[in-house]
């Protein structure tokens, strides 16, 4: 008898290393990141534009938490599109070696996804 699986949430996505993830979900949430940070430096700039201090600063914050946050989550999210792929883990540890992290991220966005695998029977799901 096999036990079912909880469907994966947000907090799956973004924050948790287990499981796979495929090509779609991960340069969807890469792309989700990317805007978030696209938005908090706009802000800098429309504080500066404006000479206003304090959406200067809160912006940053802004900023700094996002960064911070998707560096954590792209760090997970990377790890479960290696797993995706069939390979470890410590593969996703390539996109921090510099000339070779844009190679690897060029393999994990167009990399299809692997059969089943030790990480999980299926794509987009926790272990």
């Amino acid at each position: 008898m096999r036990i079912a699986t909880p469907e994966p949430g947000m907090l799956w996505l973004f924050f948790s290393p287990s499981g796979r993830v495929s090509r779609q979900p991960y340069v969807m949430a890469l792309l989700f990141w990317v805007v978030l940070q696209m938005i908090a430096v706009s802000q800098m700039f429309a504080g500066d534009r404006l000479h206003n201090d304090a959406l200067i600063a809160f912006a940053t914050l802004g900023l700094i938490l996002v960064s911070l946050l998707s560096f954590l989550s792209m760090i997970m999210l990377t790890i479960k599109r290696v797993h995706d792929m069939g390979y470890p883990g410590l593969w996703a540890l390539l996109i921090f070696v510099p000339v070779v992290s844009f190679l690897a991220l060029i393999f994990f966005l167009f990399w299809p996804s692997g059969p089943r695998n030790d990480f999980g029977d299926h794509p987009n799901r926790p272990k």
